[in-house]
């Protein structure tokens, strides 16, 4: 929802901020409860072990590690920046294209070149980060 929300052309939703300055606080809300600790699993938990599965899943997990320092990058700036619109609208499509990236080719690559212990070490990290929450 929020990368939906950040987009220049973002339509207003329900009990959701409509102006600049209430959108980037609730965004920045959002990546320090939700967006960055998920980053972090991530990283720590799920793309150490899927390393070495396969030469395609290397180069997604290095782009999505990228994508994650761009984002890092992003809301970092975003309060000080005088283009906020603009910085915003970048950060709201950097975010879909990364979430698709992994449900499109990540976790397609992830499904045809793990073994079913893989998977199923994958699915249990997922779902005690899950819970955690």
């Amino acid at each position: 929802m929020v990368a939906q929300l950040l987009k220049l052309d973002a339509p207003k939703y329900p009990n959701l901020p409509n102006d600049l300055l209430g959108k980037i606080k609730y965004a920045m809300e959002v990546y320090g409860n939700t967006l960055k600790p998920h980053m972090t699993f991530e990283e720590e938990q799920l793309y150490p072990i899927v390393l070495g599965v396969h030469a395609e899943v290397d180069q997604q997990i290095y782009m999505l590690q990228d994508d994650h320092t761009e984002i890092d990058n992003l809301f970092q700036k975003i309060q000080g920046e005088a283009n906020q619109a603009w910085l915003m609208d970048e950060l709201g499509k950097l975010i879909e294209q990364h979430v698709r990236q992994e449900e499109r080719e990540l976790f397609e690559l992830l499904q045809k070149h793990a073994s079913e212990d893989l998977l199923k070490e994958i699915t249990d990290r997922a779902t005690a980060y899950t819970h955690a929450q």
